[in-house]
């Protein structure tokens, strides 16, 4: 496997730039999965919260509505450092919207309120909009930045787990790698060993996913691919005559569908032919067979997936400006849920990242 930083659009040069030197610099907003139907035991608001993380917003909320932090859920996480607008929801049986008063607080603002039958859970979102600036560019960088969204646009996102994914010290990997070793000897409660181990798995994923760039193989698919449909997420296996067929080809030129990598697991479907032997290389890396996330006993703790190698990113939108605080350059794009926006800023800027290796 390459050192080199691998990239998508290797041959179109990067910007550079710095992200979230304030709050408002970095804007999320969620795309819902479903509308509240007026009507249940669950409280939906949608809050735009600022300079907040997800923890800190679920705990000011279960001190205003009196109820226990479990019992308020969210679809995704949002960053701290940033402008977020999401969907969260709080148990309130028998008590509507108009039952509590109106939610002060200087970094939180309630955009509307519904009732609705069901929790949010993990998950439970189309996508997220993104606008971010992007600043110590000159505003011509504007066009080169352009010149790259219009390529991701047309073949689609790397879909890299994000730094965010592995902690301050990038290190939260290695900590799920002794947890499914069983060399660890901290105390930890059921939902910290599996966030950890979910932070292995995603580093595996990466690494497989570098493999793929470095190969120039992330927007083919392969005899012995298992091909994700995007309209779906169900995946089918590629066999020599199905990766040459127009239609598959043709499907695959418009992000219809996708090869997909390993989130490892004792249930995850396996690919075959090259595919593996990729797969099984990048699990080599990190010192681990197969066979460990069948055997360790905290292995059923993450049965394993597919995972889409690269996703759609669609309505982008750059521009160069230039405000009280210097210039910038503006990116907007949509991205589905589970996929993160620093894959896009990684191509904008070709910045160095820590990489994922024990």
């Amino acid at each position: 496997m390459t050192d080199a930083p691998a990239y998508l659009t290797h041959d179109l040069p990067g910007i550079g730039g710095v992200i979230r030197q304030r709050a408002e610099d970095f804007i999320v907003e969620e795309q819902p999965l479903y509308q509240p139907t007026g009507e249940g035991e669950h409280c939906y608001l949608f809050v735009e919260k600022k300079g907040l993380s997800t923890p800190d917003l679920v705990k000011i909320l279960a001190s205003h509505f009196g109820v226990r932090e479990r019992d308020i859920g969210y679809a995704g996480r949002k960053d701290a450092l940033a402008v977020t607008r999401q969907i969260v929801s709080i148990h309130t049986p028998g008590k509507s919207v108009d039952d509590f008063p109106m939610l002060e607080h200087e970094n939180i603002g309630v955009l509307w309120a519904d009732m609705h039958t069901n929790k949010l859970r993990l998950g439970h979102l189309a996508g997220n909009r993104f606008s971010i600036k992007i600043r110590n560019v000159g505003m011509t960088d504007a066009l080169s930045a352009h010149r790259i969204m219009q390529r991701l646009e047309r073949l689609g996102i790397p879909n890299r787990f994000g730094p965010q994914r592995f902690g301050t010290r990038h290190t939260n990997h290695h900590i799920g790698r002794s947890i499914l070793l069983g060399t660890n000897q901290k105390r930890l409660t059921k939902s910290k060993r599996r966030f950890y181990l979910n932070a292995l798995q995603s580093a595996i994923f990466n690494a497989v996913l570098d493999i793929r760039l470095a190969d120039e193989t992330l927007t083919t698919l392969l005899p012995g691919d298992l091909a994700w449909k995007h309209d779906s997420g169900s995946v089918f296996p590629v066999d020599q005559a199905l990766s040459t067929d127009p239609q598959t080809l043709r499907r695959l030129e418009q992000i219809e569908i996708s090869p997909s990598g390993p989130m490892w697991g004792c249930t995850m479907t396996r690919a075959s032919g090259r595919t593996e032997q990729i797969e099984l290389e990048a699990l080599g890396g990190f010192g681990l067979s197969p066979d460990q996330f069948i055997e360790s006993p905290s292995a059923k703790l993450v049965p394993g997936v597919r995972r889409p190698l690269r996703v759609p990113m669609i309505d982008a939108e750059v521009e160069g400006g230039c405000d009280e605080f210097g210039g910038y350059v503006r990116l907007a794009f949509d991205l589905p849920a589970g996929a993160y926006a620093t894959a896009v800023l990684r191509e904008i800027m070709k910045t160095e990242i820590p990489k994922n290796r024990p």
